[in-house]
């Protein structure tokens, strides 16, 4: 073990004999437990050896690119004092483009643009800017990320609260050192003349120590924190039912609850309701080798998945669902927000026939249904020790986040109202109705559905749409117009649906027509409420609103589909016009698509009134739980007291 590991142990063990010294009628001295790691000890990604900063900036060629949290502004101010003091040639983001967020296993088309203009206009080192929010972060480090691995020193600016997660976004992606410059407050929060102060006063000493100061590897061993080289087995703490809790608390490898301790001897017991063996890959690449669970690029076995199952209190018959959970995290898209400010949290639904033997609740109240939690807070342990996502390192939410929870999709409802299940319309691939299946998506609302308090299929569509368009990615809506989505609905609501619309997918058509948002409304909400820079600076309101109708995308923005045409019915009244410009706010299925796999519907929470649930948010990605699932899975379950799966099956 590593110093750092030793110095955590000592820390949890004088923790807890001094600040937890137990009452002996509680925790009596037999009750001692040998607990191993839930965190891998594998990483997918080797760590680079990082190119030498510059003797000097004189007459260097540097690239100034990003364009988050007015990096315009400060961008400027850093231009121009290279300029003066050093006679730099200075290239911008227009000019030599952006890298956008780095996987050093797959680098994007978009990185490798980035780097081969680097090469081509003999570019001596980056400054990336501005890191002000968690996605932005990603984002812009990504353009450091994406010059140090081609031997270009780079230095990357943030806000200060923004700079753990710079440094730990560069060593998940194999870099040691990420160079910063740390920009005092938060960027939104000053006018233009404070940001060019900070900037001139602050950020510019930073920036030229950073480029030119050499490493060292004192620096690289404090960012690194490295975990040491431990079996994957090994016994990591011996102590009472408390101490355990503490071990697990002193060293960031638990929620804040209380923890079921892990013993190898538990875990032995809870692979043998998989069909993986305890060191095999959940997720591995084509060509075999471990596949990363971004964003700590960690490669995760089949034991430490069981680790994390028996800490959130999951029975083991669970793991074949938690497997496939971990699966889904090896495909970050559903997730990859997560980074960001903004409360994003994770969600899976379950369904199939084993859904319905363990006990999962697709009825009022779903989410709070025991097995439901329980799976629930699998998920929320994976993030931090199978994924390594950390509070305020960089799960960068400003109020927090909630606990990821668990929906059962009610199967016979769907089928009840002539709509298919989700694994049957997903795709031409999924079309076997009783096998089982896991879903994963990310969401930035939850509760406040709307009730349907009418029997006309029109209108409950139009109250659909309308509420399609209200809840947007991000407050107010000030990113995307489209995005992907969750729409939650229950029984009555489906049937009285189903009525007009004979599918989904006919039901997403309808939608996709009728959820418009005024442009006006749109522009508003980005001209004001951008998460980068301050528009209203450099555009007018009605330049900014001819510009997102023309088609224009920014930093932060897709392009918008704008049409004139009526008023939603919603707006209909108070609209003076016969036409209004509106933005699209969904997604329609690409041509020959059977199903939109940027909108999700799906039928839960019970019978007792007609209400739906839009959640917008990442895309869902989905994996088939039955590639986990033991050959034996029967006896073993009815071993345990469970029916056969097959009498669940529809």
């Amino acid at each position: 073990m590593n110093t750092k590991i030793l110095e955590s142990l000592a820390v949890a063990m004088s923790v807890c004999m001094f600040a937890f010294a137990e009452d002996a009628s509680l925790e009596p001295a037999k009750n001692s437990y040998d607990i191993v790691s839930p965190v891998p000890t594998g990483s997918s990604v080797a760590m680079i050896t990082q190119p030498p900063r510059l003797d000097t900036l004189e007459g260097k060629t540097i690239a100034l690119v990003g364009g988050s949290f007015s990096a315009a502004v400060t961008h400027a101010v850093l231009r121009d004092m290279l300029v003066e003091e050093f006679h730099c040639k200075i290239y911008f983001m227009e000019e030599i483009g952006k890298g956008g967020p780095y996987n050093p296993l797959n680098p994007s088309a978009q990185t490798l643009e980035f780097q081969e203009n680097l090469r081509k206009y003999n570019v001596d080192a980056v400054i990336s800017g501005n890191c002000g929010c968690g996605i932005c972060t990603v984002k812009e480090t990504g353009n450091g990320l994406a010059a140090e691995v081609i031997g270009i020193p780079a230095v990357v600016v943030g806000a200060e609260s923004f700079i753990a997660q710079i440094k730990s976004t560069g060593f998940n992606r194999g870099i040691p050192v990420v160079r910063t410059a740390a920009y005092p407050g938060a960027f939104a929060a000053d006018t233009t003349a404070e940001q060019q102060y900070k900037a001139r006063y602050i950020l510019y000493d930073q920036v030229v120590a950073g480029l030119t100061t050499q490493l060292t590897q004192e620096e690289a061993d404090e960012i690194a924190a490295q975990v040491g080289s431990q079996k994957y087995d090994d016994t990591v703490f011996t102590g009472s039912f408390q101490r355990v809790q503490e071990f697990y608390r002193v060293n960031e490898m638990a929620d804040g609850l209380t923890v079921v301790p892990p013993t190898d001897a538990k875990v032995r017991h809870y692979l043998s309701f998989t069909k993986y063996d305890a060191e095999q890959y959940v997720y591995e690449n084509a060509d075999g080798s471990p596949g990363g669970i971004p964003p700590a690029y960690r490669a995760v076995t089949a034991y430490h998945v069981a680790v994390n199952a028996i800490m959130a209190g999951c029975p083991p018959e669970y793991m074949p669902l938690c497997m496939a959970i971990t699966r889904c995290m090896g495909n970050g898209n559903f997730y990859q927000p997560l980074q960001s400010t903004h409360a994003w949290t994770p969600y899976v639904i379950v369904n199939g026939p084993m859904s319905r033997q363990l006990g999962f609740s697709s009825g009022p109240g779903g989410i709070n249904a025991p097995a439901n939690k329980k799976l629930g807070r699998f998920m929320a342990l994976a993030f931090l020790n199978l994924a390594g996502y950390k509070i305020k390192e960089n799960r960068m939410g400003t109020f927090g986040y909630m606990m990821p929870f668990v929906l059962a999709e009610d199967e016979a409802a769907c089928l009840d109202a002539g709509w298919t299940t989700y694994q049957e319309s997903y795709s031409n691939r999924y079309n076997a109705r009783n096998s089982n299946w896991i879903i994963c998506g990310s969401t930035m609302t939850w509760g406040n559905p709307i009730a349907i308090g009418t029997d006309a299929p029109e209108k409950a569509m139009e109250m659909l749409a309308w509420e399609i368009t209200e809840k947007q990615q991000n407050a107010l809506g000030n990113t995307n117009p489209r995005v992907p989505r969750l729409i939650v609905m229950t029984k009555p609501a489906a049937q009285i649906l189903a009525r007009s619309y004979a599918s989904k997918a006919a039901l997403e058509n309808a939608l996709v027509d009728a959820a418009s948002r005024p442009l006006w409304m749109r522009t508003y909400a980005h001209y004001w409420a951008n998460t980068g820079s301050k528009i209203h600076l450099n555009r007018t309101f009605d330049e900014y609103y001819q510009a997102l109708k023309g088609g224009e995308s920014t930093e932060n923005v897709e392009a918008d589909i704008v049409t004139a045409k009526p008023a939603p019915a919603w707006l209909a009244p108070i609209v003076p016009f016969g036409e209004i410009d509106c933005a699209q706010t969904m997604y329609r299925a690409s041509e020959g698509q059977q199903y939109n796999t940027r909108t999700h519907i799906i039928v839960s929470g019970g019978d007792a009134a007609a209400e739906a649930l839009v959640m917008p948010g990442g895309d869902c990605v989905i994996y088939k739980a039955d590639d986990y699932k033991p050959d034996n899975w029967d006896a073993l379950m009815t071993g345990l007291g469970y029916p056969l799966i097959s009498t669940f099956n529809l």
